[in-house]
Formats: structure tokens, sequence, C-alpha cells
């Protein structure tokens, strides 16, 4: 598979508001104005605006943990016992995001500030260092180039926005001084920066409006940004903005900008898989760029992860920890395999109507929990001997998915290599290369549906639900592991029954629908804040199965703390805390 080369050049620009991040020219050349005059090395600093998409402080892994572990879909999950299930060695930030206990003096707040930051800066440095070169023989290379890097700020600072609310919007580099009296509020703010979050919101959305059509509609590379992506991200931040800036009149453009799209381009440049399960190319079947795939993060497997390298931790954290031997009746763990962590709830598994194959990406363990096994019947999951393990026995064993008092006896395997699963030799999961979808065509369909159910326009979007049903019903499928003999997994697709087409779709209908659709994708935690289902009372899980309690603070707005570290360095004090911490 072709990847977009990373290329890790010296930090440009404003990455945090400290002296480690000011303004810097990249290492081997005289100047950056010197750099920005040749294309190819202009494109090397571009990549470099997309590599933090893969880092782990941003997307591998704490963007999605907080999208998923802080909500009614998952529990943290892990090894140990539920006295320590918190505060262990084992992912312990991941014990704070779960039940809200994170503060202003959190790591995971200061790496998400901080990495975002960078990001943003290295993306203006290049807008600042090419806005010259816009004519001549290579304009139209840099026209494309600085439409991808607008984009790209966009989109951190559209994460930015959904962690911390009001941040500090930096358009181009700035000098130490400056950087000192910069604030997240605007002028005549309220205290919680209404004004501030509004301003970020209309950046975000002029950004992509402005650029949109100066980006091809198919990519050079793999990966890269495309006319198809910015405007699913524009419908997306109308969406958004329409929500959490109370204006009603932007369901109306996201409905517009997202259901033009999916008149214009469905089935040419983009599509539903045919299966609900090959979208996360489970079995290594090459589906990771089909045309669902609208954004994503392109791993390269056995790089390293993070900063060193190009390879994803997340397979490893979100892979099967404990398994059962039918025969010994027992459960045992396997932490090369995987660490377990963001497991799927009870909760969620209820949501699914009877029959409804997407639940299949969720793997249960036959353990003769009445519970769990009602469940398998309800939703034909998956509970065979599906995974050889050489490091827990020699012979030719298979093994069940296990469960344990951490965990729930459920797996997603959405994000899961199952291929090097199903007869494993010890696979390092660490530097993993399955790709991360940003933005898929399923929630371009869904963001038309809500935001149609929001302006009026009914009809169209219980057409855009029932189509994700009907894909859903044909995606049922029977697996037969061949455990004598080869180890490949066969199945085959046998349409079902339900879930059924809707008669017309409302609200709820589509909030099933994105619950049920877009499970364990890093969405939830943003919808739920979003619909304003936890302004008054966190009600959907009070305790995580330790009986950890919930700290959500109703005062913060679902918002997370602004890094103490950050504030202080803003010797002007105009970087300004969220409310509750």
């Amino acid at each position: 598979m072709k990847k977009i080369a990373i290329i890790l050049i010296a930090t440009l620009g404003l990455y945090s508001c400290s002296e480690d991040f000011i303004t810097k020219d990249p290492l081997g050349v005289s100047s950056s104005a010197s750099y920005y005059n040749d294309p190819d090395q202009c494109q090397l600093a571009l990549n470099a605006v997309y590599d933090p998409l893969g880092w782990q402080e941003i997307h591998d892994e704490l963007i999605w943990k907080i999208g998923d572990i802080c909500t009614d879909d998952c529990e943290r999950g892990g090894d140990g016992v539920k006295s320590t299930y918190l505060t262990a060695d084992d992912w312990n930030k991941g014990g704070q995001l779960a039940v809200f206990a994170a503060t202003d003096r959190s790591g995971a707040m200061q790496s998400l500030w901080q990495s975002l930051y960078i990001a943003i800066g290295r993306a203006n440095a290049l807008l600042n260092g090419t806005e010259s070169l816009t004519s001549g023989d290579n304009a139209e290379k840099y026209k494309v180039m600085r439409a991808e890097a607008r984009f790209l700020r966009a989109w951190y600072y559209f994460q930015l926005t959904k962690i911390f609310g009001p941040v500090i919007l930096v358009k181009q580099s700035v000098s130490v001084a400056d950087a000192e009296n910069l604030g997240n509020r605007a002028s005549g703010d309220d205290n919680v920066g209404s004004k501030q979050v509004r301003a970020q919101y209309d950046f975000i959305i002029d950004e992509l409006e402005a650029i949109k059509d100066d980006l091809p509609k198919t990519a050079s590379a793999v990966g890269k940004v495309t006319n198809g992506a910015a405007r699913a991200f524009l419908a997306k931040a109308y969406l958004y903005r329409a929500d959490f800036c109370s204006n009603s009149s932007d369901y109306e453009n996201a409905y517009q900008t997202a259901y033009q799209l999916y008149t214009e381009a469905n089935g040419s440049t983009y599509a539903l898989e045919e299966h609900y399960q090959d979208v996360f190319d489970i079995y290594g079947e090459t589906h990771e760029n089909s045309k669902e795939v609208v954004f994503s993060i392109q791993f390269m497997s056995g790089t390293m992860y993070n900063r060193q390298g190009n390879g994803s931790i997340r397979c490893l954290y979100v892979s099967p920890r404990y398994f059962w031997d039918p025969a010994e009746k027992a459960t045992m763990q396997n932490s090369e395999i995987g660490y377990g962590f963001a497991i799927p709830t009870q909760n969620l598994l209820d949501e699914f109507e009877a029959g409804d194959a997407r639940a299949t990406m969720i793997v249960a363990s036959p353990h003769g929990d009445a519970t769990i096994d009602a469940t398998i019947t309800k939703l034909n999951l998956d509970t065979a001997v599906w995974c050889k393990i050489t490091s827990l026995s020699s012979d030719d064993k298979w093994y069940a998915i296990g469960k344990h008092e951490c965990n729930t006896g459920y797996y997603n395997m959405k994000q899961a290599e199952v291929n090097s699963l199903l007869c494993n030799g010890g696979f390092n999961s660490q530097v993993a290369g399955k790709d991360y979808i940003l933005l898929r065509w399923a929630d371009v369909m869904l963001i038309a549906a809500e935001a149609g159910v929001q302006s009026g326009h009914t009809t169209e979007a219980t057409s855009l639900i029932n189509e994700l049903r009907k894909r859903a019903r044909n995606s049922a499928r029977t697996i037969d592991y061949k455990v004598a003999g080869s180890s490949a997994a066969c199945y085959t697709y046998t349409p079902a029954a339900t879930p059924a087409d809707i008669a017309s779709a409302d609200l709820d209908a589509v909030k099933h629908e994105r619950r049920v659709e877009m499970y364990g994708e890093g969405e939830r935690y943003w919808d739920i804040v979003r619909w304003g289902l936890a302004t008054n009372t966190y009600t959907f899980r009070e305790k995580d199965l330790a009986g950890n309690t919930f700290k959500f603070n109703t005062a913060t707005l679902g918002r997370w703390p602004i890094p103490q570290s950050e504030i202080i360095l803003h010797t002007g004090g105009n970087l300004k805390q969220n409310l509750g911490y």
C-alpha cells in the first residue's frame, strides 16, 4: 500500500506557548524562506503537518479514549483486580479519563494540548512561508499544498475545541513575547467562553469553505486530503456549531453540505462497503482504502509507533487480553496478544436490535454468564474457539475469548488485527499497520440524516437511515474456523430480516442508528455532550465495573481541564481555566 512519506523535520512555528515551541528553521537549510521555495522541500514540511495525526497523544490513543471509554459504550478494561482497577500502572491514564478524574495536572491533558498546538504550529509555519508563492510555474502545487495545510490546521483546531472548548486561536507564527499574552476569551465574552468557541467554529468553517474547491477529488497519494474529505468535515463542523453554539440555521447548512456530497459522489467516488465488517478490514482483505473511507491515518507496520515511527499501538490496546480454555474451563491472560482496553458494555449490546449484524464486530465469551449467553443468542455474536496462542500452549489448542473481573466478557474487534490473531505466532501490534478511519461515508450519511431531521428533510433522512440498515441486513454472516488444518476464517453472508426499515426518521431514530453504526470509533462522548445528554445528570453510567464512581461535573459542560502548566506560561493571565476544575 502506498503511504504518505512521514519525515520529521524540526519544529515549526508556535507549538505551545512556551519557549520550547518557538519558530525554528528546518534542520539543514539556511532559512525557512529558501526552504519553501522548493516545492519538493515544501512537500516534506506538509508531510510533517500530517504526521501528528498518528501520534499516540492525538488519534492513536487519547482522543478515541475520551470518545469511547468515558461513555456508556465502553469500560476501561485492562488487567489486575477491581481494587486497583484505576490506579495500576496498566494504562492508569485511561483510569483517570474513564471516571472523569483527570485534572489540570494530568499528563493526558498536557499531551493533548501540546501535541495539537505542535501540529497547528507546523501548519502556520508552512502557510506563512508559502504566502508569496501562489503565482508562477508551481502555483498549482502550492495552492493544493496550502489547502491541505489549512484543512489539517482546521482539523487540529476542531479536536482542541471538542476537548477543551475555548482555546487560543493562533492563525500565524508568533513571537515569545506575543505568545505570553495570548488568551482564550473573545472581547466581551462570558465566563464559559461562548464567543470564543463560536469564533473557533467560525474559523474552522470559513477555512474549509475557502479551500474545499482547491483540493482534488482524487488524491495524488493515499491518505492525502481531498475535496470530499473537506466537504465531509465541513458538514460535521456545521453540525457541531449548530449544537454547541445554538445556531439552528447550521442544521440546514450541515444537511445541504452533506447531502449534496452524497448525491454527487455516492456510488462513484464514495460508497458503503457491501458488508459492514469489511469496512474495518478485519481479515486483512485490502479494504483499508475502500470507497467508504473518506479520510484516514495511514499507518505502516514494523516502524515503531508515536513519534518514533509510523506504526499504531491502538490495535494492541483493544485486542483481547483474556482467553478461555473450553477443555480446562479456565481463563488465562496473554498480554502479548492485546491489552483488552475499551471493552464494550452490556448497555451498548442492549442497544442493538435482535439480529443486527453490526454487532458481530464484537466477540463474546462463552463463559456461562446468563446475560452474555442471552446476548449471544439475540445478536449471533461470535463465540467460537478462534485463536491459537503458541505462547500459552505448545500443542494445536484453540482458545475462545475469556471473561475476567476487570472486563465485561466482550471485545470490540473494529481496530484489532484479527488475521494475526487467528493463528498467532505472536504479533507486535505496538507497530501495527492497520489504518485508522477519521471520516467514513456512513458518518457523512448520518450527519446528513441528523441535520436533515433537524431542518425538516425527513424523507431524505429516512432514506439515508434505511440504506444503512439495509447494509446491516446484508452483513449477517456465518463463520467456520477450520481448526483442523488451515486456520483461515471461512465465512458466508446471508441477508437477514433485521434490522427492518423504519417508516420515518426522527431524532431518536438517528441517535440510535449513530450509536450502533459508529460504536468504538471515538465518536460517542461528543455525541452525548452535543445532544445535551450530559448537561443535567450523567445518567447512563454512574459507576464503572469495579464500582468506582463517575466524577462528571455538569459545570464543565463536558470540557476537559486546560493544563495548569500552560496557564502559568501565559504570564499575561489571559488563558482562563474551564469551569469545574
